[in-house]
């Protein structure tokens, strides 16, 4: 069974550079395919999103603050759903929670990579 924890500040760092990457991309490569390769363009923004859509789902969780369930989300879900940034809290998705049924805004939390942790016998 997965572990999940808060997001660390190195957590956040990863995710902006990964959106800003893609945010780059797509803003340099308009000006070179948006005229008479705008598909070539098209097939760039939405592949590059499937990517980051894909690779945020792995990479985390949710955590209802009603009951304090745990749980995942399919990539559909997470294209979808509405995403936010608090002060007080790391981020947000708007999603309902598959044990109590609640609607509210689901804190994210990071997957614990396995590869780091070793056991000593």
């Amino acid at each position: 069974m997965p572990t999940y924890r808060k997001p660390k500040q190195s957590d956040i760092t990863e995710w902006l550079i990964f959106i800003g990457i893609y945010v780059a991309t797509i803003t340099l490569t308009s000006f070179l395919l948006l005229g008479a390769y705008w598909y070539v363009w098209f097939v760039l923004v939405a592949g590059g999103l499937f990517i980051l859509v894909l690779w945020h789902k792995k990479s985390t969780a949710h955590h209802c603050p009603v009951c304090g369930d745990e749980f995942e989300i399919t990539c559909l879900t997470n294209l979808f759903s509405p995403h936010g940034v608090t002060k007080e809290d790391d981020g947000w998705t708007y999603l309902k929670c598959p044990q109590c049924k609640n609607r509210a805004k689901m804190k994210i939390l990071v997957k614990e990579n396995k590869k780091n942790h070793t056991t000593h016998n």
